[in-house]
């Protein structure tokens, strides 16, 4: 009995230190590198990322639900990973609807055109570009959304006056964020970096682990 509750307590323990070597890297060691060197998630990592876990925390349905989509809408996604969100909005836009989903990285646009293929989806257009200079002309979109995506970005007002550009005078932009990625912002800094910006807070979603807030010009 005493042997048994010795595994045991040192599986808990073994579970605990592993936890805690996991939090101390999101949100010690990575804030402190990310704070002199700005990277994107590794391609390998963006694998992980569409997972059960993240799906009962931060469902694709709810999101969409509080950005508004509807069918024929013009839509820009910045940050699509592994396509968490993407095939959600694709479905709610339908056929005479489009998506645009935008990646710095060839590696995961290319990941996630194979998903696409395979799920036959053929309204979504993945596009290999920055966020600081986005390939569409002015007022182009009905919706702007990126999840988990703004606080990688190294020069966020640079990024958000292009999306104020290309946003539809009556459209809106959502900012998603989830604990606990390293780069959560709290949502006081990302109304401050849209404010500066020139958009306008319209409405907040979630609590503090999973947030989504809307804003227009």
């Amino acid at each position: 009995m005493l042997a048994g509750s010795s595994i045991v307590l040192n599986v808990f323990l073994w579970i605990i230190i592993v936890l805690a070597g996991f939090l101390f890297y999101a949100f010690g060691l990575q804030r402190v590198v990310k704070h002199y060197v700005h990277y994107p998630i590794p391609a390998f990592a963006v694998r992980f990322i569409d997972n059960p876990i993240r799906r009962l925390f931060q469902p694709p349905r709810d999101v969409v639900n509080w950005i508004e989509i509807s069918e024929g809408m013009s839509v820009l996604e910045i940050g699509p990973g592994p396509g968490t969100f993407t095939f959600e909005v694709a479905k709610r836009i339908g056929d005479k609807g489009s998506l645009f989903a935008v990646d710095i990285q060839p590696s995961v646009v290319s990941r996630l055109c194979s998903r696409l293929r395979a799920k036959e989806i053929t309204n979504v257009t993945p596009v290999v570009a920055s966020a600081h200079d986005l390939p569409f002309s002015d007022n182009s979109f009905n919706r702007i959304f990126m999840v988990t995506v703004l606080g990688e970005i190294p020069d966020k007002n640079k990024t958000l006056l292009e999306v104020k550009r290309v946003l539809k005078n009556e459209g809106l932009l959502a900012i998603g964020e989830l604990l606990p990625d390293p780069d959560y912002p709290r949502q006081k800094s990302v109304i401050g970096w849209c404010d500066d910006a020139g958009l306008k807070l319209v409405a907040t979603h979630g609590g503090l682990i999973h947030y989504m807030l809307t804003f227009k010009k």
